[in-house]
């Protein structure tokens, strides 16, 4: 009975097993099947994005707003200037943006844009606009007009210069040989406010038109009707001015126009204004004085006039180089990664398509207008997002040469990568960030289209890159290693794994101790174990292991001094240069006018020097240019009036036979340039600080230090090179260094990424120096590939791009090459000795010495003082479980056997039972069960 009872309830048991396995498998399963199903939706989501983002920006040259640069027309900036010494309110702002913006519709400009600009400036753009120099005599004139009576005016000079009518005579230009020659342009009375008393001003105008003074004249006239207040002072004012013939004087903007004398009394309010106007300039005026005086006046701080030719041409010139870039970049990717590239080059395009759409979106809404600037900013992301796909491939193929599965490695090699691309992302998004927001107007659109290219980088990776290989490798990348570009990986896994087994360590171990020093101490370590066999094992697994990627660290950090004092020889002789010879300043900083001339063909220097003496302006520079294939000019003047300098323009162009668009026309104010260099510095040292924060949040304060320190070397290095070619420095020039300033923290921040891993997990016992020397070898590669395929596009803009965008590839050419440079000879370098200098690790080096490359093994493990990467995934007697979906990820480590794979014997308290281990046996207490766990990295 008894019997038959154990019988039933061991069947009982066996079903309540067999039921819970089988529950077991069913709540397994449906997990493993949500992960996939989870990077389904998110390629689903991607392939939504994408499709709306085509419906969003197709035709691009519609959907997407083109800025001035591009589109052709007038852009000025106008600045307030108050006459009294009191600061300008927000109301006199405003009033002054709603009567400019009337002028503008008057001149018939359709799209125009008016707008205040900061606190003090109105930015007025009208694309398309034929006539600019109309509206420049238009756009910012006050319109104060004014009537006064002669004998009211308390200045004897400007009185007895008014009544013998010396008030509106021919200007006159001076030769360097002192020939004088009539300028053509009138030269007029100034008169101080408050040395008349005004009869009627513009306010009592009712209604203006233009006519002729008489029926014989060739000039225009202004015709004004008062309204009845002023009608009634003005009736009054000539009732007792008529008997003598008195004078009334006319006043626009503090000058005389005219100064008729009374023949009658004239009570209706009808006042003409006569000065020997041109139809334009009557029109000017008669739109000035309709939409009313302006209550305070404003200067030219800014004026551009392009051509609407000049501007699409660059648009295709820009265009041309952002496909060559992003095909030369796929190219090199598919070449050197083989089918990981295809995956990277489907990335790009998703990239691509995304931000075209978002740029489509904003401009739907008015918030966003592409100019050269933006496209410079376009193409630098392309080679950003390529940057984070070289990252996220080069962890991908590392984690496999560590021993992972092609499974394992595509879940947390790519985690790690996408979480250092977001790092070093964030830190270029900060650059890009304080350009919109601080930057001078020019390169606004510079730092909006940079940021944006960011946002879609870390979008692409989450929503696509990430997702896609994840599903494709248990199946298809692991089935077909050669055609992914994997097979070196994991054959190199199994060499090291090898290596692992002779050493009696891990393979990531394994790895680590190769690389660092060829494998000096694991055949040492192999040797007292099993003799010469065994450490000539270890270098024949040694020889065996080949692939695309760095076999044994190159000693940087043994170079450190060499390498530092280069890098304080460059700065100084930086200095030196820029001492002597100074910097090229641009007209955006000492005022002045810039025009360029596009496609002049046979035209000579001289010839064109011949005309700028004819249009009055004996003195200024000219220069050659190349655009496109194409002979031009660049000519510099001192002129920083908007008007006179596109009348100039216009007069070289006509004399020369040129098309009215074969020019552009830049105009700064004197004070504009101290406005620049204000916010450009501003911008830089908010940049810092924010950058410096961010990386001592991120990783610690003394990483943010050195990286700065870096940067600092990359932008006196490239400021150095300008002064010694003689470049132009420009507002382009700003803002291509700002974007080598997130360009080599990019590249800083990833080495001190891997850094800070290595800080974290191996049993390996180094110095500082060390690890820090191999952190850089295990980035190097990636270096090397990131700083290729973000210098393609910049040499496309070099060679092919228009002026404006080889002012940024200038820059940002030498900033490439320098921020590679020093993220690896100073960053590196200064971070590891200021870190050498703790406690831990100034023990370490004490232990160990200054020898770069020595280290041993720590089976006993020491966590203060473990420093080596990424974690091991699978030590030697662990097994790695794959967890649910939804679980923390966890490895279950089983207590070592008798006999270890690796051939060292140990006891059943699983320490090594070996002479070079019995040191550390002494530490290494059995804890806890058999089987314990851990978090993966």
């Amino acid at each position: 009975m008894a019997d038959s009872q154990l019988e039933q309830a061991a069947k009982n048991a066996r079903r309540q097993r067999a039921s819970q396995n089988a529950a077991g498998s069913k709540d397994r399963r449906p997990r493993v099947s949500n992960k996939d199903r989870r990077n389904v939706w998110l390629l689903v989501l991607t392939t939504l994005l994408v499709v709306v983002s085509v419906v969003l920006f197709t035709p691009p040259s519609q959907k997407i707003n083109q800025g001035l640069d591009i589109q052709g027309g007038l852009s000025v900036v106008l600045t307030a200037k108050s006459t009294d010494g009191q600061p300008v309110t927000t109301e006199d702002m405003e009033k002054s943006r709603a009567i400019i913006e009337s002028r503008v519709n008057a001149l018939g400009a359709s799209e125009a844009v008016v707008q205040i600009q900061g606190n003090d400036q109105i930015l007025v753009q009208i694309p398309g606009l034929s006539d600019t120099e109309e509206a420049l005599a238009t756009i910012g004139k006050t319109g104060k007009l004014e009537f006064a009576r002669l004998d009211s005016f308390t200045d004897e000079t400007v009185r007895s210069q008014i009544e013998s009518g010396n008030f509106g005579s021919e200007g006159v230009i001076t030769d360097e040989f002192g020939n004088a020659f009539p300028s053509g342009e009138t030269q007029r009375l100034d008169v101080e406010p408050g040395t008349y008393t005004p009869i009627v001003t513009g306010d009592e105008i009712q209604n203006v038109t233009i006519g002729r003074p008489s029926e014989t004249a060739t000039d225009f006239a202004v015709n004004i009707t008062l309204n009845s207040e002023g009608a009634a002072a003005f009736a009054e004012a000539t009732k007792e001015l008529a008997p003598t013939h008195g004078q009334i004087v006319i006043i626009l903007d503090n000058q005389v126009e005219s100064a008729p004398a009374v023949q009658s009394e004239i009570p209706n309010g009808q006042v003409q204004i006569t000065g020997n106007y041109t139809q334009d300039e009557a029109k000017a005026l008669q739109t000035v004085l309709e939409s009313g005086s302006l209550p305070i006046n404003f200067e030219y701080a800014q004026s551009q006039v392009v051509g609407p030719t000049l501007g699409q041409d660059a648009l295709t010139s820009g265009v041309i180089v952002a496909i060559i870039g992003l095909l030369l970049v796929m190219l090199y990717l598919l070449v050197f990664y083989k089918g990981l590239g295809m995956i990277v080059a489907g990335a790009m395009l998703v990239f691509a398509v995304l931000y075209l759409g978002i740029l489509a979106f904003l401009s739907s809404f008015g918030l966003f207008s592409l100019s050269l600037a933006g496209i410079a900013g376009i193409v630098l992301t392309i080679g950003m997002a390529a940057d984070s796909s070289i990252l996220t491939l080069e962890r991908f193929r590392e984690e496999i040469r560590m021993g992972r599965s092609v499974r394992a490695a595509s879940i947390t090699g790519v985690r790690h990568a996408i979480l250092t691309s977001i790092d070093a992302d964030l830190v270029s998004m900060v650059s890009g960030l304080t350009l919109f927001f601080l930057a001078a107007a020019s390169v606004k659109g510079f730092g909006l289209t940079l940021t944006l290219g960011i946002l879609c980088d870390i979008i692409m990776m989450v929503l696509f890159k990430a997702p896609l290989i994840r599903l494709l490798a248990p199946k298809v990348i692991a089935r077909h290693p050669k055609f992914w570009g994997i097979d070196d990986s994991i054959a190199a896994a199994q060499g090291y794994k090898e290596l692992a087994e002779a050493e009696g360590v891990s393979i990531a171990e394994a790895e680590i101790a190769q690389q660092i020093d060829g494998g000096a101490e694991s055949s040492k370590l192999a040797h007292e174990r099993d003799g010469v066999d065994a450490a000539g094992e270890t270098k024949k697994a040694a020889s065996a292991i080949k692939g695309r990627f760095i076999k044994r660290d190159i000693n940087f950090m043994g170079y450190r001094k060499i390498m530092l004092t280069a890098a304080a020889v460059v700065v100084a002789l930086s200095f030196v240069v820029m001492g002597f010879r100074g910097l090229n300043f641009g007209i955006e900083f000492v005022g002045g006018t810039s025009i360029a001339f596009h496609g002049t063909g046979d035209i000579t220097v001289e010839q064109m020097r011949d005309a700028f003496n004819n249009a009055d302006e004996p003195d200024a520079v000219i220069q050659t240019t190349t655009t496109n294939g194409q002979e031009g000019f660049l000519v510099r003047t001192t002129t920083t009036s908007p008007k006179e300098a596109a009348a100039h323009a216009n007069t070289v162009a006509d004399e020369l036979g040129l098309s009215t668009d074969s020019f552009e026309v830049t105009t700064i104010g004197p004070d504009w340039g101290s406005s620049v260099i204000r916010s450009s510095a501003i911008a830089f040292f908010v940049s810092i600080i924010l950058i410096i924060i961010y990386i001592a949040i991120r990783f610690e304060y003394k990483m943010g230090v050195m990286a700065i320190v870096a940067l600092f070397h990359d932008l006196i290095l490239v400021m150095g090179i300008y002064a010694l070619v003689g470049r132009e420095v420009n507002p382009n020039t700003i803002a291509a260094l700002l974007t080598i300033l997130g360009y080599s923290l990019y590249d800083t921040v990833v080495v001190f990424h891997r850094i800070n891993d290595n800080m974290q997990g191996e049993n390996i016992r180094c110095t500082f120096m060390t690890m820090a020397n191999h952190s850089v070898n295990q980035v190097l590669l990636r270096t090397i590939n990131t700083t290729l395929t973000s210098f393609v596009p910049v040499a496309a803009m070099l060679f092919f791009g228009s002026e404006t965008l080889k002012d940024f590839a200038f820059a940002m050419t030498i900033g490439l090459l320098a921020g590679s440079y020093s993220s690896i000879a100073i960053a590196t370098p200064l971070y590891a000795m200021w870190k050498t200098k703790e406690p831990r690790y100034a023990r370490l080096q004490k232990k160990y010495g200054d020898e770069v490359g020595v280290f041993e093994f720590d089976h006993a493990g020491s966590p203060e003082i473990a420093q080596v990467p990424l974690a091991r995934l699978e030590a030697e007697t662990a097994k790695t479980v794959e967890p649910a979906e939804g679980s923390a990820a966890t490895a279950v480590v089983a207590a070592p056997p008798s006999t270890p794979k690796s051939g060292l014997p140990t006891k059943s308290d699983g320490t090594y039972d070996s002479p070079r281990h019995k040191a550390q046996n002494a530490s290494k207490k059995p804890k806890g069960p058999d089987r314990i766990k851990r978090p993966l990295k």
